[in-house]
């Protein structure tokens, strides 16, 4: 039992060490994806849910809102993969009805993140100034 729980724990290192080097070096991540293609299937139990494992990764979108401004924000928004966009509504909670669930368009959902983030900010913008006595 020890030297399976000794190969789990190798493996584990080898699958963390092949990631940093992917996300480090794009011709590498490349060529792992190639040879990953063709993998068998595993099981779904097995898996860990992608919202808990890509939580961590995801942009904070205020933060790139006050970088880029708006019209670079937007700009920024389209380039991103259509995963990451339904991922970033999810973690800021921009749709509870969930009406972009079926949505396909990227520039749509794009559209989206950031009209809904404006009208956030704008809703905590009415309260700037009122204690100034201006």
């Amino acid at each position: 039992m020890r030297s399976e729980k000794a190969l789990m724990t190798l493996l584990r290192g080898l699958v963390r060490l092949l990631d940093e080097e992917s996300r480090r070096n794009p011709g590498f991540a490349a060529r792992l994806d190639r040879l990953l293609s063709d993998r068998p299937e595993t099981r779904t139990s097995a898996k860990r849910p992608a919202a808990a494992r890509s939580r961590a990764e995801l942009p904070d979108i205020h933060a790139e809102w006050s970088a880029r401004g708006d019209a670079d924000f937007r700009l920024w928004l389209r380039e991103q993969p259509m995963q990451l966009l339904r991922a970033l509504i999810r973690k800021n909670d921009l749709d509870p009805t969930r009406r972009t669930s079926r949505w396909k368009e990227v520039e749509k959902l794009s559209a989206f993140i950031a009209d809904g983030l404006r009208l956030r900010l704008a809703r905590g913008a009415s309260f700037l100034g009122r204690g100034s006595g201006a």
